[in-house]
């Protein structure tokens, strides 16, 4: 029976190594997401870091809002990853908006890798008195 010492430090780079591999292909992620309520809009916070602008879509669809982009990380040929944790790849969330959201009346606003949606609500129909005319 032969015994061998196992080397901690080879387990690990071989571990490194496998998930460089896989982290190779872009994946698909989901940015956190905040929503607040006030008592005029709806806003929805995404973390976008990494992320420009014009990388980022939105779209308003049969009362949904779609929200999707993609996160790329730039490398030269002379750069070689030895680790990588951040993810890259596309994203895409969707948000049903309720029933007294102004769907006229939506801001997007992007400011430090945060993009930040504004949903203004409806103004609540009022109830009003009906006068009875006689004949």
């Amino acid at each position: 029976m032969t015994i061998t010492a196992l080397n901690p430090w080879q387990v690990l780079d071989q571990l490194q190594q496998n998930s460089l591999r896989r982290s190779a292909t872009t994946h698909r992620w989901q940015p956190a997401v905040d929503i607040l309520e006030t008592v005029q809009h709806y806003e929805i916070q995404l973390d976008l870091p990494g992320v420009k602008a014009d990388q980022v879509n939105v779209e308003l669809e049969d009362n949904t809002l779609k929200i999707s982009g993609e996160k790329v990380r730039s490398q030269s040929e002379a750069e070689t990853y030895r680790y990588k944790e951040r993810v890259t790849g596309t994203f895409a969330r969707q948000f049903r908006l309720p029933e007294d959201a102004n769907l006229n009346a939506i801001n997007a606003r992007f400011d430090n890798g945060v993009l930040t949606l504004t949903i203004q609500k409806q103004e609540q129909a009022k109830p009003r008195k009906i006068e009875i005319q006689s004949a």
